[in-house]
């Protein structure tokens, strides 16, 4: 391993050994974002390993994705909740976590330029985004927010086929554990094809959510791990039989078929 991509998985775990209680454990809401981290960070080494990025390339990613959640510990440490309209933005917290920290020594000045716009904004709406990002710094945040899209997408579908995702309500108390779609949401979607998270009201809804991140992808990559973890049929088994639903699949289908995706899967490790 790098001693750079070495000294910043042993930051991580130092940092994050903070919240950990006197048997060495986690709080649950904190050791499921511990995961989160680990499991975004092999994401975006997957991802990169896609664009067929140089190895440094792969291991910034791969770092970025451990540390883009850092902002999550001190938020829920101090507010007990992850949502960030009643708290903090955790992306920006996140940042000035790795700033406090001196984890920009510990990167070269255009590395952590890169890694700080990604942690800052990987939880920005794409029109939020500032338009005058380099290309370097765009693709690395583009990495991280994809890869962020796909461990919890995979997240949701497990818990919702375990228990009808019974913690939701705890991370977005105004959600109910319904499986029907709310038509208000249905209309936002076929008006913007996009979802505000404040919108939500029921588990279907937010499945919906999951359903266009399938279009919001920034790379090819990206959607290839996707269809690898049958994502698109492990969502659509899970929202009701409608002829909207059908026909929203019946998209996504084509767009990956038109890609080839569904023929022929490249290994990606």
């Amino acid at each position: 391993m790098p001693p750079k991509e070495r000294l910043l998985i042993e930051w991580f775990e130092r940092y994050t050994a903070r919240y950990r209680d006197a048997v060495d454990l986690l709080p649950a809401a904190l050791e499921l974002k511990y995961r989160h981290s680990r499991r975004v960070a092999e994401n975006a080494r997957l991802i990169a390993l896609g664009l067929k990025l140089d190895e440094s390339e792969i291991q910034l990613a791969e770092i970025c994705g451990l540390v883009h959640d850092i902002g999550r510990f001190p938020q829920y440490s101090r507010y007990g909740t992850f949502r960030d309209a009643d708290t903090l933005d955790h992306g920006l917290a996140g940042r000035k976590t790795l700033e406090s920290e001196g984890v920009p020594s510990l990167l070269d000045e255009d590395e952590w330029a890169r890694v700080s716009c990604a942690v800052e904004y990987h939880n920005r709406k794409t029109d939020d985004l500032p338009a005058d990002l380099p290309e370097n710094a765009r693709q690395l945040l583009n990495i991280i927010r994809d890869a962020d899209k796909l461990d919890i997408m995979d997240l949701v579908l497990h818990s919702v086929a375990r228990d009808g995702f019974r913690e939701l309500p705890g991370m977005l108390p105004h959600i109910r554990l319904s499986r029907e779609l709310t038509p208000s949401v249905v209309e936002e979607f076929q008006k913007h094809r996009s979802i505000s998270t404040s919108h939500l009201e029921t588990v279907a809804d937010f499945l919906l959510m999951l359903a266009f991140w399938f279009y919001d992808f920034n790379f090819f990559s990206s959607r290839q791990i996707a269809v690898s973890r049958d994502l698109i049929g492990r969502l659509q088994k899970e929202l009701p039989e409608t002829p909207f639903i059908r026909e929203l699949f019946a998209g996504i289908r084509k767009m990956t078929n038109s890609e080839g995706m569904e023929i022929s899967l490249p290994d990606l490790k």
